[in-house]
């Protein structure tokens, strides 16, 4: 009797062996944590990757505004020394003379068009003097011209659930700088 209650078992315990049922809802049980943590760092990456370039093309767009406006200051007081020019609390511009806010006023509006993100407080203007002189005489004054963003953070979305990771990513600072067109001195 005991010989044939071993037999039983035996013959119970090989089937469950031999039985494939359930096998693939367990196996895409084990991988389905790894192909949604692939699939949701894909979203954010290419995400991010989006961020990076809207906030690359608002810096291009900021440049283009500066050199069509005005400038923000008055070239003729430009010396060696880069000037930078920033927004937070009204233009200003490290101890030289402000005479277009305004200029820096579209910098920022154009900028923000492609980036709404963007606010005053993250641009910068620099205006820097190039020492190219057309005239010869050292009386021309043709600025190069930075447009600069700084202290923005990409906030994640898809994956700022998972512990562990953090809840943003701060991005590096862009700039983008091109060579003006040539003030003549006032005669």
């Amino acid at each position: 009797m005991a010989w044939d209650r071993i037999k039983q078992l035996k013959r119970i315990a090989g089937g469950w062996r031999k039985c494939r049922k359930g096998t693939t809802a367990v196996e895409f049980g084990l991988i389905l944590p790894a192909l949604l943590l692939l699939t949701l760092g894909a979203l954010e990456g290419g995400l991010i990757m989006f961020d990076y370039h809207k906030i690359s093309e608002a810096t291009r767009r900021g440049l283009r505004t500066a050199l069509t406006e005005d400038p923000i200051i008055d070239l003729a007081e430009l010396a060696s020394t880069p000037v930078p020019c920033s927004g937070s609390g009204g233009v200003s511009c490290n101890g030289v003379t402000v005479d277009n806010s305004a200029t820096f006023d579209a910098v920022v509006s154009a900028m923000r068009e492609v980036s709404s993100r963007i606010t005053a407080a993250n641009v910068i203007v620099t205006y820097t003097d190039s020492g190219l002189d057309i005239s010869g005489t050292g009386e021309t004054i043709t600025p190069l011209i930075t447009v600069e963003v700084t202290g923005l953070a990409y906030n994640f979305v898809a994956v700022r659930y998972l512990p562990g990771l953090p809840s943003q990513l701060d991005l590096p600072s862009f700039d983008t700088t091109r060579l003006s067109h040539t003030t003549l001195p006032n005669s």
